[in-house]
C-alpha cells in the first residue's frame, strides 16, 4: 500500500510539464559546479576530494528522492530537495575558508575571485605550458587545463625548472620559511641565488611536484626521495626530488640527471697519469685487498669518485657489493644494498658483517657509521676484500686520523690501509671564450712553475664578440666555465709507510710518501692550469684555506644566476 502511494505521488509530480523541468534543471549547474570547479579546488588544497565527492553524490541522490517521493505536494518537496542539494555546497564553502589563506577564500563580493581570474588571464596570455612530467610508474601527467587552479602552479614549476636546465644547473634548492621561498641553483659547483617565491606559491609548488613523484604530500617533516622525468622541447631530463622538514622550514631539492653525473669512467675523474698508474696496481685479484680511503669536502664529487673507483672493477668477473644509505645510481652487475635506518633489528655494522661473510672481492661502504662498523671493515686486513670508504674530510692526514679514531686500534687501522686519496673539484674553462695571457715571471715563481716551459695561461672570460658587439658566451652562459674536473692527492701505503703509521708517525709517513713523488693536491690543480683546463683564480678559490669571518665578509659574492 505504501509503495502504491509513493508511485502515485511520483506520477502526480511528473504529469505536469513544468514540474519535471523545475525538478531536473538544477542538477545541470550543480553537476557542472561539482565536477569542473569544486573537485579541482579540493584536490588543489588537499581537502580530501574523494570524501567531498561522495558527500555531494549522496546529497544529489537524497535531493532527487525528496522531490519525487515526499508527499503531500510538489511545492513542499521541491524546496526541501533544493536545500538538501545546496547544504553540502555551503558546508564545503565554510570548511574550505577555514583551511585556506585569507586571500584565497571564497567571498560573496567576488573580489578575490576577480583577482584570481585576472591573474589567470595574464598567465594564459603570457604563454602556454611547455614542460610535461612522467611519474615514477612511467605515466605521463597531463598538463592541467588553463581553467584549473593547478595550471598556474604548473607554470610556476616551469619558471623554476626550465631556466635552470637551460643554464646547465645540476640542482635547485627551494626553502620555504617565514621569510618566503628562497631559491638557489648550482651551476658547475657554484651556488647562485634566484628571485624568491611567495611562501604560499612555494608551498603549493612543492606539493604539486611531490604529488607527481608519488610522495606523501601531507608529510612535511620526514625526508622523502623519488625520481620522475621531465619532457622538454630539448629532450628528457631525469629529476631526483628530495624533500625534508628543517628548523627553518620545508626544503625541496631537485637534482637533474644525477645518475648520469655520478657514473663517470675512472680515467675521466681528473686523476693524473702517475696517479692512475699507482691506483691501477690495486686492480689485479692478488692485490685487491685492504682499505682505500676516499676523501673530499662536501660538494667536491665524493659520491661520483666512490662509484667510479668501484666501477673500474669488472662486475661480471668480480663479486662487487655495496652498503649504502641511499642508492644514488644503479650499476649493472653490482649487488647494491640499501641500509634501512628504520629497521631496529639490523644495524649498519651487522649489515656490513653479513656482506663480508659472502666473500666479496670489492665492497663500497658508503659511510663510517660508527666504531663497530670501522672495526668490522678493518678486521679482514690485507687478506679480505678491497673496501672503499668515502670520508668527508679536507686532507689525507685528517682522513687517517679519523679512520684510526673510528677503528680504535692504531695497529689494526694502519695495517689494513692500501691507499688514501683526497680531492677537489675545479671548474674547467669554457673553450669557446677562455682568454689567453702571458704570465709574469713573478706569477710563475709564486706557483713554482718553470718560466721556460710555461709561456701562456688562460683565464675565464664569459664574453664573445659578435659583429662588433660584446655578448655573453652562448656555450657557458656567461660564467666563463663549462663543467668540472677533479684534482687529486693520492698517497699509496706500502710496507714502509704502514710501518711508520703503526709507530704513530703520521708526519713521517706523509714525508715518506712525498719522497716517493706523491703529488700534492695544489700541484695537481696547478697542472690543470698549465694545460689550459682551468685558471689560477679557480685553483686559488678551491685550494685556499678557509678564511676568517672578516675575510669572508669581504669576499665577493657570486654574480646572479646566468641565463642562456
Amino acid at each position: 500500500m505504501t509503495v502504491q502511494i509513493l508511485f502515485a505521488n511520483v506520477s502526480a509530480q511528473l504529469v505536469s510539464f513544468y514540474k519535471p523541468l523545475l525538478m531536473f534543471a538544477p542538477f545541470v549547474p550543480w553537476a557542472w559546479l561539482i565536477s569542473s570547479k569544486l573537485d579541482k579546488d579540493a584536490r588543489f588544497y588537499h581537502l580530501n576530494h574523494q570524501m567531498w565527492n561522495g558527500i555531494h553524490l549522496a546529497a544529489g541522490v537524497a535531493a532527487l528522492a525528496a522531490m519525487l517521493f515526499i508527499p503531500p505536494t510538489f511545492w513542499l518537496s521541491w524546496p526541501l530537495g533544493m536545500i538538501i542539494l545546496a547544504a553540502p555546497l555551503y558546508a564545503y564553502w565554510q570548511i574550505r575558508n577555514r583551511e585556506v589563506p585569507e586571500t584565497e577564500r571564497f567571498k560573496l563580493s567576488g573580489e578575490g575571485l576577480a583577482a584570481r581570474l585576472e591573474a589567470r588571464k595574464l598567465a594564459r596570455s603570457a604563454r602556454g605550458a611547455m614542460l610535461r612530467f612522467i611519474d615514477p610508474k612511467g605515466n605521463e601527467r597531463n598538463v592541467p587545463p588553463k581553467d584549473d587552479p593547478l595550471y598556474p602552479i604548473h607554470i610556476l614549476a616551469e619558471d623554476l625548472i626550465a631556466p635552470a636546465v637551460a643554464a646547465r644547473a645540476t640542482q635547485i634548492e627551494l626553502t620555504v620559511g617565514a621569510g618566503g621561498g628562497r631559491v638557489a641553483q648550482t651551476i658547475d659547483g657554484i651556488r647562485y641565488k634566484r628571485e624568491p617565491l611567495q611562501p604560499e606559491s612555494a608551498a603549493h609548488l612543492i606539493a604539486y611536484l611531490k604529488e607527481i613523484a608519488a610522495l606523501n604530500v601531507d608529510d612535511r617533516r620526514r625526508r622523502q626521495t623519488a625520481e620522475f622525468r621531465m619532457l622538454a622541447p630539448d629532450g628528457e631530463v631525469q629529476i631526483t626530488l628530495i624533500t625534508a622538514g628543517t628548523s627553518s622550514g620545508q626544503v625541496m631539492k631537485l637534482d637533474f640527471d644525477r645518475s648520469k653525473r655520478l657514473l663517470k669512467p675512472f680515467d675521466g675523474l681528473g686523476l693524473l697519469r702517475s696517479q692512475l698508474a699507482a691506483l691501477r696496481a690495486l686492480e689485479p685479484s692478488h692485490e685487491r685487498h685492504g682499505v682505500l680511503l676516499l676523501g673530499a669536502p662536501p660538494g667536491h664529487g665524493l659520491s661520483t669518485s666512490s662509484y667510479s673507483f668501484m666501477s673500474r672493477h669488472d662486475p661480471y668477473t668480480s663479486n662487487i657489493k655495496t652498503l649504502e644509505r641511499e642508492i644514488q645510481a644503479l650499476i649493472d652487475g653490482v649487488d647494491q644494498a640499501q641500509w634501512d635506518p628504520n629497521n631496529p633489528d639490523v644495524d649498519y655494522a651487522t649489515n656490513l658483517q653479513s656482506i663480508l661473510r659472502r666473500d666479496p672481492d670489492v665492497v663500497l661502504l658508503a659511510t663510517l657509521a660508527d666504531n663497530e662498523t670501522a672495526r668490522i671493515a678493518a678486521a679482514p686486513g690485507l687478506q679480505g676484500p678491497l673496501i672503499y670508504i668515502p670520508q668527508r674530510a679536507k686532507a689525507i692526514s685528517e682522513q687517517i686520523r679519523q679512520w684510526v679514531k673510528y677503528v680504535g686500534d692504531l695497529k689494526m687501522a694502519a695495517r689494513t690501509l692500501r691507499a688514501v686519496t683526497n680531492q677537489r673539484l675545479v671548474r674547467t674553462l669554457c673553450p669557446n671564450c677562455r682568454h689567453p695571457y702571458q704570465p709574469t715571471p713573478e706569477q710563475l715563481q709564486r706557483m713554482n712553475l718553470p718560466a721556460k716551459k710555461v709561456s701562456q695561461l688562460y683565464r675565464a672570460n664569459g664574453k664573445v664578440q659578435v659583429k662588433n658587439k660584446i655578448e655573453s658566451c652562448p656555450v657557458c652562459g656567461g660564467t666563463g666555465y663549462l663543467g668540472q674536473t677533479g684534482a687529486f692527492e693520492v698517497m699509496m701505503i706500502d710496507d714502509e709507510a704502514r710501518r711508520l703509521l703503526v709507530a704513530g708517525d703520521l708526519k713521517g709517513a706523509l714525508a715518506y710518501a712525498r719522497r716517493n713523488k706523491m703529488i700534492y693536491l695544489q700541484e695537481a690543480a696547478l697542472s690543470k692550469v698549465v694545460n689550459g683546463e682551468s685558471s689560477i683564480e679557480e685553483v686559488i678559490r678551491v685550494t685556499a684555506p678557509a678564511q676568517s669571518g672578516a675575510e669572508t665578509a669581504r669576499r665577493p659574492k657570486p654574480d646572479p644566476a646566468p641565463t642562456t
